[in-house]
């Protein structure tokens, strides 16, 4: 979702086909942190419509915990997760959601997780 806001054309045009497919997009609150902690300050964001909409997914004790055993399991093998990325991957498991990524170090989410990864 940051890409979204430097007009990143890939996530733009996602975002636009999604609209027109009616499909059901939601976004953890650890994404609307990211975005928040970025460069746009809220005032910047407020007239962006897709992000005043009710689409945010609240992390709860259940996401937390998973996403503490994803990262601890992680690190078994030898790969850094952050906190933040974990969260987003437990709340897809918790969900059953395909998880929308640009970052190339979510690949492993399709094997490890059985979650549909739409690579941006």
């Amino acid at each position: 979702m940051i890409g979204l806001f430097v007009n990143e054309v890939n996530i733009i045009n996602f975002l636009n086909q999604a609209a027109r497919d009616n499909m059901d997009i939601r976004i953890s609150t650890m994404t609307e942190c990211e975005i928040f902690s970025g460069v746009i300050s809220e005032l910047e964001h407020t007239d962006i419509r897709f992000l005043n909409s009710q689409r945010y997914i609240d992390i709860n004790s259940k996401i937390a915990r998973l996403a503490g055993n994803i990262r601890r399991e992680q690190k078994l093998k030898g790969r850094k997760l952050k906190a933040p990325d974990a969260i987003i991957i437990a709340t897809a498991i918790e969900y059953n959601l395909a998880l929308v990524s640009r970052d190339s170090d979510m690949n492993f989410v399709e094997i490890e997780y059985g979650i549909n990864l739409i690579k941006l």
